[in-house]
């Protein structure tokens, strides 16, 4: 019998998850549930995982962490031994070792899986991970957002309806999901998040922190230091980091050791109030997006039923003091490093194989950022005009209707970008379409754009041309000077009929 799993591809850890006979199981790799996602290079091939890390501290150049935090990034490329590496290439080397380690704890094949990801994440970072899956081998049924992952292991089959917050806060992402639970219905009604920050980022903190001591006593510079003997001492200042970060989050004081650090040694202590302060602009970006996300669901603090800590980094003291501050005691789920696995795992048992497992559950998800297209306003300014707003349940399918600005125009640029501000320049450029006009025409001519956002929320875009002269009150109704509703289902006869000519496009980050 083949199985379809859940994976949390982490940052820093990674998961994979199986449900079955009404069970969710964590299937270990090399004896433990969770898995660095590290992966090292070496002459006669590579190790993946806890080995692949104890390299970092040997052979910080030939080795990789923290590739999530680049997914979505064209530009990123790792060479090693000579070799171009992009972070899809090497999260698809995570993925087979979790698929591999799922083939032997079940003892059937795997082909199928559910992947988490951050909810803040990007059109570009989602279709990446979803590359590298199907690079991995897999069969990607679902992406599912982390925080709803997280809810449906925690909520389901409780048969209690509530409001949910997800505070998920890992090695290198933050999410805060807002969801209405009703039985085993996931309504997720906002999301928030920061996908540059997390974990990595405390230990970096750490590490400046502890340099800048060890400059100012030996004038050695740890973190500037361009040598292979720096890197080295980096990865081992990093290592000490993490483990003194881990320590403060039960003890009130911890000691940074490396008995030789660019050829001196290092012993700096550092204590629970210190750390929180150097922390504190990072949980305060937590706490800005917790009420920005709030405000979008139209909910008050005091509207939370639960909120669910996700993720690692919730480890740490101060985020569940700030947690309980600004909503309410915080819940701690036992295995918080497993459970974004185990939610995915769920999804992926009731979209592979439902009438088995029995799993009648429903997800609603919205997207993190809006999307859209640069438009002419009339007092000739371009502007952004959102086609597909922010906290807009998906898949779903949108469109806006305009006019070429003079006579004759041969072509339309339809330039795509993501963001909330007016300013197109101050949005995320995803990537443009050009829609040639033939012949050109006299007359002003309708043109539409329009957007589909699929299950994973990967986005295609459809430029579509009109016939000159066609009554657009056929599918359109105005709504203000500015804005328009477009009649999907209308614009889509004349397609079929026609008297409308398409461009179609996936766009990709850049």
């Amino acid at each position: 019998m083949a199985y379809a799993v859940g994976i949390d591809l982490g940052t820093t850890n990674s998961v994979v998850a199986v449900y079955r006979r009404g069970v969710v199981e964590t299937l270990p790799i090399d004896g433990r549930t969770t898995m660095p996602s590290v992966v090292s290079f070496r002459d006669d091939g590579m190790l993946v995982g806890m080995v692949a890390k104890s390299q970092m501290l040997i052979h910080p150049e030939r080795t990789v962490a923290s590739a999530k935090r680049s997914m979505g990034d064209r530009g990123k490329v790792y060479h090693i031994n000579r070799k171009p590496l992009t972070p899809v290439n090497i999260s698809s080397i995570v993925l087979k070792r979790l698929v591999k380690a799922a083939r032997e704890g079940l003892g059937e094949d795997v082909f199928d899986a559910v992947i988490g990801v951050p909810a803040y994440f990007n059109e570009a970072q989602k279709e990446d991970t979803k590359r590298a899956g199907e690079e991995a081998g897999l069969d990607v049924l679902r992406l599912v957002p982390e925080p709803t992952a997280a809810a449906i292991a925690y909520a389901l089959g409780k048969g209690k309806d509530q409001k949910i917050m997800v505070y998920d806060l890992g090695g290198g992402t933050f999410d805060v999901s807002i969801l209405f639970v009703k039985g085993n219905n996931f309504e997720v009604k906002a999301v928030g998040g920061d996908s540059r920050l997390g974990g990595d980022d405390f230990d970096l903190t750490i590490m400046n922190w502890v340099a800048a001591r060890f400059k100012k006593e030996t004038g050695l510079d740890v973190m500037g230091d361009p040598t292979r003997e720096g890197q080295v001492a980096r990865q081992r200042l990093k290592e000490a980091a993490e483990h003194a970060k881990i320590e403060l989050s039960e003890s009130d004081h911890a000691v940074i050791i490396l008995p030789s650090c660019l050829g001196r040694a290092l012993e700096v202590e550092i204590s629970l109030a210190e750390y929180n302060a150097l922390i504190a602009p990072m949980l305060q970006r937590t706490v800005d997006c917790m009420r920005s996300t709030l405000a979008d669901a139209k909910l008050r603090a005091s509207d939370i039923d639960r909120v669910i800590l996700v993720g690692g980094s919730t480890k740490n003291r101060a985020v569940r003091e700030i947690i309980a501050r600004e909503i309410k005691e915080p819940y701690v789920a036992e295995r918080v490093d497993e459970v974004v696995a185990h939610g995915a795992a769920i999804v992926a048992a009731s979209l592979f194989a439902p009438e088995i497992d029995a799993l009648p559950i429903e997800v609603t998800n919205v997207t993190g950022h809006s999307l859209g297209v640069d438009v002419l306003d009339e007092a000739g300014k371009i502007i952004f005009h959102p086609i597909i707003p922010r906290q807009t349940v998906y898949p779903c399918r949108r469109g806006l209707l305009g006019m070429t600005v003079r006579p004759m125009q041969e072509e339309v640029i339809m330039r795509v970008f993501r963001g909330e501000a007016p300013d197109p320049q101050r949005n995320d450029y995803l990537g443009e379409l050009s829609l040639p006009l033939s012949p050109p025409s006299a007359d002003l001519v309708p043109i539409a754009a329009v957007f589909e956002l699929d299950a994973d929320g990967l986005i295609r875009f459809t430029a579509v041309h009109l016939s000159a002269g066609l009554d657009i009150s056929t599918i359109c109704q105005w709504a203000g000077e500015e804005n328009s509703e477009l009649n999907l289902d209308a614009l889509d006869l004349l397609i079929k009929n026609g008297k409308a000519r398409t461009k179609v496009a996936t766009i990709k980050s850049r």
